[in-house]
């Protein structure tokens, strides 16, 4: 008797053909997955974004609770025409007054609260006869401007320049520092405190917003009601006219987020201001995403579509950058009148 092995038949193997057909479908499941991880991932920066907002707007309130008056924007502009309150330039930003209730005490303490936070004074941007107290580079407030506070910081804000870019006379605390930027401040009216000091005051009640240089608004003077009135926007940290804000100081043209300048610039992610020459600065312009066309109404995000904005009564909402004009209005405006119901 013979025995006969017969071996295992050798395994056929992808052809050329095969693979590159496997790699196709994985390529394209791949392009069809990326946008969904691009938006998940982009809905969590939002919702931290709108967290750090809620924080600020919290912190708002218990200020409120602890002095009855509501923080004023800023005190003592360097970059305003006239003269400062008590002849003094500090340029101070109202955000630093809210450090104790953001858990950030100790920083707040380290500050030089009776000088200058910044030495900006206007010279051919408009006579200021105010007198600097002190020097922010050597009372050691300049040093603190440095400090990046990641409660100031927006996660989707990654297109340009970093969060420590704010140098120069015109926009930096003082020779030799380099301050930190925030994607969050006070509602204000854009040219109020880089036109006149303390303009606050002069503004029509009817047109006034919730803050401003020197402001101490009450719950009872936003008589449009919190819930329908912005108290604190979001911003880029790239101003194409002019440098973004700092969160420790007022430099020059930071003034605040104004979303309704007027009705000709007002709106939300104005990368090309419509009343801007086409080639004005940089010619010719190219607007790009991420880089607010101007200071004067630089409430913009990096966030598809809109940007968020604190209520006064501490609420948060995604704002849409087509809302129409007169909603934008009447919720910047405090007591124009014109009571408007947000509707979710």
């Amino acid at each position: 008797m013979s025995l006969r092995f017969h071996g295992r038949k050798k395994p056929q193997a992808f052809t050329l053909v095969e693979l590159l057909v496997v790699i196709a479908i994985i390529g394209i499941l791949i392009a069809l997955m990326l946008p969904a991880v691009h938006a998940t991932r982009e809905a969590a920066r939002r919702m931290q974004c709108s967290n750090k907002l809620k924080q600020i707007a919290l912190a708002v309130h218990n200020y409120y609770s602890t002095y009855q008056v509501f923080p004023a924007a800023g005190r003592g502009y360097g970059m305003c025409n006239g003269t400062p309150a008590n002849n003094e330039i500090k340029n101070s930003n109202g955000l630093v007054s809210l450090l104790p209730y953001l858990e950030q005490q100790a920083v707040y303490d380290q500050f030089n609260h009776s000088g200058a936070y910044c030495n900006f004074k206007a010279g051919r941007y408009g006579p200021n006869t105010g007198t600097v107290v002190g020097d922010a580079g050597t009372n050691g407030n300049a040093a603190v401007s440095e400090i990046v506070l990641d409660t100031f910081i927006c996660p989707s804000d990654n297109n340009g320049p970093k969060e420590r870019t704010l140098s120069g006379a015109s926009y930096g605390p003082a020779p030799g520092f380099t301050a930190a930027a925030t994607n969050y401040d006070f509602i204000t009216y854009g040219r109020e405190g880089f036109r006149n000091c303390n303009d606050f005051e002069s503004v029509p009640q009817n047109t006034r917003r919730m803050f401003g240089e020197e402001s101490a608004t009450t719950m009872a003077q936003v008589q449009d009601g919190l819930t329908n009135t912005f108290m604190l926007g979001e911003t880029t940290k790239w101003h194409v006219n002019g440098r973004a804000f700092a969160w420790a100081y007022r430099g020059h043209v930071m003034t605040g987020i104004d979303p309704y300048y007027s009705e000709v610039n007002a709106g939300i992610n104005l990368w090309h201001m419509p009343w801007v020459h086409p080639t004005w600065q940089s010619p010719p312009f190219v607007p790009v995403v991420g880089r607010v066309r101007t200071w004067w109404s630089p409430a913009a995000s990096l966030h598809p579509g809109g940007c968020h904005f604190a209520m006064g009564d501490g609420s948060v909402r995604f704002v849409s950058e087509t809302i129409d004009k007169l909603l934008l209005k009447y919720s910047t405006y405090m007591a124009d009148g014109e009571s408007t119901q947000w509707s979710d």
